[in-house]
């Protein structure tokens, strides 16, 4: 089956993305890619171009900007709430770190942000409401407010309580 080798304009599912140069059968290549516009034949004249680079690369920050956007529209303004174990003198145990609200971002949002992009000057160390600054992209800043509640402790009788009603089914 012959196969030829195309430069993908858009991000195509289960092949790459934009910038990639990819071997694929010629028939997905006429039939598809080329006459959808997702993809050119790579030649050796195109691969050379220099305007042809800098376009790819437009077309790559086009993308991340849209994206970036969508992920803004998500989560500014929005309230995360992460429990913290507080000790006896009402201190907490450990820290809260721009990993932590990155998890928080994922498990209550579903919304994926690398942590580097998360501004925490401090690891916040006690309870309260706080505004974190998120840069997403050049220019692009939104704010999440952290709220750091304490958890509520385990009672050991209801989970021993719990674990036998199981094992007496």
């Amino acid at each position: 089956m012959p196969s030829v080798e195309v430069v993908l304009l858009e991000d195509v599912r289960d092949l790459g993305q934009i910038g990639d140069v990819k071997s694929v059968a010629a028939g997905y290549a006429r039939n598809y890619l080329l006459p959808q516009k997702l993809a050119v034949p790579a030649t050796e004249k195109r691969m050379a171009d220099s305007q042809f680079h800098a376009a790819l690369e437009e077309r790559r920050e086009a993308t991340a900007r849209a994206e970036a956007e969508r992920i803004g529209a998500l989560v500014h303004g929005t309230t995360l709430t992460l429990p913290a174990l507080v000790g006896d003198q009402g201190r907490m145990h450990g820290q809260i770190t721009n990993q932590d609200v990155a998890q928080a971002l994922k498990e209550q949002l579903a919304v994926d942000i690398d942590r580097h992009l998360i501004q925490i000057d401090s690891p916040i160390r006690s309870l309260g409401r706080y505004l974190l600054p998120i840069k997403l992209a050049s220019g692009l800043n939104v704010s999440v407010t952290l709220e750091v509640v304490e958890q509520e402790p385990i009672d050991q009788e209801s989970a021993d309580q719990e674990s036998g009603d199981d094992t007496e089914s």
